[in-house]
């Protein structure tokens, strides 16, 4: 069957001002996405100009402290040498080793001086005065001493310019002798070598640095290879009484070539979509036309078979079937001679559904059909019944005449079955979700309206089995991302929930949270209670060890108190003497003070490793833990005729820890160490402690000659309760690893290869400053 369809003059007007709108909007569009593209490089130019200041305003901050830290920093040491010079004079090996120790420790202090009231030198280091130094500046630097010595602290001069232009700047700290003599110490500091160390290497490459003073550049740093630009800061920098400025200037930062590659491929691909655009815009105009022609022709076809991938039939206006596509014919069974010409009641209509297919049919015929289509049942040639749902619109052809009616049927037997399905599995997950025993939730992720919500969330919660739609508060902060695994407290019954939440669609497509909470709160009791009893075990283990080494104690405490003994009575001798020799009775007292503080070190030691606390992190030297440990383990060494190594462990950073908590770590270590030995023949025992840092953490490695360990203890060996000693507990080891680990490290066991085992200890080592704990 063929008709033709002809639109109106109206009609054709209409869809060639739409065509024509349409094409000019494409070219428009790709006008404005340049556009939008240049606006968008411009913004960005800004908004790095306006980081690049933040930045450079921040470093900036940063380097004035770093500078500030340093000269405070050396300001406490000179007050350090001034006290030594008060109380021991020039001459001792105190003040020697300080000296040395500032002038090579900080290259930017050129010389140190020591000028008694007269203004006359009574010490310098170096013996030379730098060329660079005029005899006249340095003059009034000494006489400049005296607006110091009424001051209780350091105090900077002015600024002194050499004869090379180099700056310099003496502080000047006042020696405070017992007789209220006018002394002071005085340091050259070069201002162009204490930026030249303090400016880090990555504030150098950003900026150049620089110290004016009343407009005019006193020192600096900068790379030479590089070019300053005309963004700069500047900040004050007081080094009473002289004011400083401290200035930042950016260095021009070099574009690669690929980001002007980019620019320029971008915007030549923009320009050729703008030319594509118009070009495909003429092409379109010619195409129009064709298909203009070709429409007319093609209407009638496409509408009935191209519009739709179901079945299709077509009737004229009385309700006589015209034609029938493959797929219908397929559907029902029937074929389409069979079926042409068909009119009221139709060989595929059910008899138990007749009348509802007859009230279609006419509604229809009248014009009435639904626009939502009309579920319906039809029934094959061999009497099988299969659910359709169709759709009915006019059939026009291509003359624009109204000739009959096209419906489309959709074969939805699969569908509905899937439907009941759907049902009977969603009737089937509300079951199990009731019986589960934790709270699940969905929620709205834009309103945060309930969703869903199973049995034990409205039991949990006391939601009312008569609520109506309602909002709850999250359990904790959502974010987009990973899955979210927490845990919450819930004040109100004093119940605690690990949560699980993530974020999902829901059915209609929208974005929900699920979330699941399980009541853990009979598992955080027993947590609590492992803690406390893990706590009481660690001070269990404690008191046996020091119980152990109670004898070996006794004997290390027996050496400084017979000293005291021995200098008490070498002090009465004296004093029995006509003319008691006053030198010898103070080194004799002097000698008594400090056995008696190593006595009292001993006793401190052993009270802080038994005494029941909390841990306390702080900064802790190693080289005081080793000597603690080593304190402890003196007499048990020396009993068991053991060579005890330690490498060198003095330039070893500090590490942020409870001293307590590692010394007694070290000590169990070293003393299992020392009793895997005892049946070592004495030449043999060896125990080595080597402390290495790598990268970011340190290492602690404790070897022993003695039996070793077999390898399948070595799984069970940090177990609780698992020992291989006759008289041990099995805690030690285990105790051992959860302080570690409480501390962010590991702690494992290997064999030694030269024999015995090794046990092996990591901390990490603290990125930043040193973290405290309250």
């Amino acid at each position: 069957m063929r008709s033709k369809r002809v639109l109106s003059q109206p009609s054709r007007q209409k869809e060639h001002a739409l065509s024509r709108w349409l094409l000019s909007i494409t070219p428009f569009a790709a006008a404005l996405f340049a556009l939008a593209f240049a606006l968008f490089l411009i913004q960005t130019a800004l908004k790095e100009d306006q980081a690049t200041s933040v930045a450079l305003e921040q470093d900036l901050l940063w380097q004035k402290q770093a500078l500030k830290n340093r000269l405070d920093n050396l300001s406490t040491q000179l007050n350090g040498l001034a006290e030594v010079i008060a109380t021991e004079g020039v001459a001792s090996a105190n003040f020697t080793g300080r000296s040395l120790s500032i002038l090579q420790d900080s290259p930017e202090v050129m010389s140190l001086e020591y000028v008694d009231e007269t203004g006359q030198e009574r010490w310098r280091y170096p013996q030379y005065r730098p060329d660079f130094l005029p005899e006249q500046k340095h003059r009034n630097l000494v006489a400049a001493r005296s607006a110091v010595l009424a001051s209780a602290d350091a105090h900077f001069s002015s600024v002194i310019l050499g004869k090379q232009n180099v700056p310099l700047v003496a502080l000047v700290v006042p020696v405070r002798l017992s007789f209220n003599g006018r002394h002071t110490l005085l340091a050259m500091i070069n201002l162009n070598t204490l930026l030249q160390q303090q400016v880090p290497w990555w504030i150098a490459q950003r900026y150049q640095i620089t110290l004016n003073q009343n407009g005019k550049q006193i020192a600096s740093k900068f790379d030479r290879n590089l070019d300053p630009t005309q963004l700069s800061k500047g900040i004050q920098f007081d080094l009473a009484p002289n004011q400083f400025e401290l200035k930042a200037t950016v260095y021009k930062q070099k574009q690669s070539w690929q980001q002007h590659l980019l620019t320029l491929v971008v915007a030549t691909l923009s320009i050729l979509m703008i030319g594509s655009t118009w070009a495909l815009r003429r092409h379109i105009k010619e195409r129009q036309k064709v298909e203009g022609q070709l429409r007319q022709e093609t209407a009638m076809r496409e509408a009935m078979e191209n519009s739709l991938v179901t079945g299709i039939r077509a009737m004229d206006k009385d309700g006589h079937l015209i034609y029938i596509n493959r797929a219908f014919c397929d559907m029902v069974g029937y074929s389409a001679e069979e079926l042409i010409g068909k009119s009221q009641i139709m060989p595929y209509w059910p008899p138990e559904d007749l009348d509802r297919c007859m009230a279609v049919y006419r509604a229809i015929l009248s014009g009435r059909a639904e626009a939502a289509g009309y579920q319906m049942r039809f029934m094959r040639a061999n009497g099988e019944r299969f659910d359709v749902r169709l759709y009915a619109a006019k059939l026009i052809d291509g003359e624009g005449q109204h000739t009959g009616w096209i419906s489309s049927i959709y074969d939805i037997t699969e569908l509905q079955r899937e439907r009941d399905a759907l049902q009977a599995s969603h009737e089937r997950f509300v079951t199990v979700l009731n019986g589960l025993d934790a709270a699940v939730s969905v929620s709205d992720a834009a309103s945060g309206e309930m969703l869903l919500t199973n049995r034990q969330f409205d039991r949990a919660f006391s939601i009312p089995d008569w609520h109506g739609r309602y909002c709850a508060l999250p359990y904790v902060a959502r974010r987009k991302g990973a899955p979210i695994d927490t845990e919450w407290f819930d004040a109100f019954r004093g119940h605690w929930y690990q949560v699980k939440s993530r974020s999902s669609v829901w059915v209609d497509g929208s974005e929900v949270w699920l979330e699941i909470a399980t009541d853990i709160t009979a598992l955080k009791n027993a947590q609590e209670r492992e803690r406390l009893q893990n706590e009481q075990l660690q001070q269990t283990t404690r008191l046996i060890s020091m119980g152990e080494m109670a004898s070996s104690l006794a004997h290390e405490l027996n050496q400084p108190l017979a000293a005291i003994a021995s200098y008490a009575t070498g002090c009465r001798n004296v004093l029995s003497q006509a003319e008691p020799n006053i030198g010898q009775l103070d080194q004799a007292i002097e000698k008594m003070a400090a056995q008696a503080k190593r006595a009292g070190k001993i006793i401190s030691g052993i009270r802080e490793f038994v005494q029941r606390r909390a841990p306390h992190r702080k900064p802790c030297a190693i080289v005081d833990l080793v000597d603690t440990v080593r304190t402890l383990l003196a007499a048990e060494i020396a009993k068991h005729q053991i060579k005890l190594t330690i490498n060198d462990i003095s330039q070893l950073p500090a590490i942020s820890a409870d001293a307590v908590m590692l010394e007694q770590v070290m000590f169990n270590l070293m003393k299992n160490a020392i009793e895997a030995m005892h049946n070592t023949p004495a030449a043999e025992r060896s125990l080595t402690l080597t402390i290495t840092p790598s990268d970011d953490i340190l290492s602690f490695v404790i070897s022993d000659r003695g039996s070793g360990i077999a390898p399948e203890q070595m799984e069970q060996l940090f177990k609780p309760f698992f020992t291989t000693k006759n008289t041990g507990m099995g805690m030690g080891l285990n105790i051992c690893r959860s302080i570690i680990e409480h501390h962010q490290g590991r702690l494992w066991v290997e064999a030694n290869p030269g024999g015995g085992s090794r046990f092996i200890f990591t901390l990490p080592l603290p990125q930043d400053n040193l973290a405290y704990e309250p």
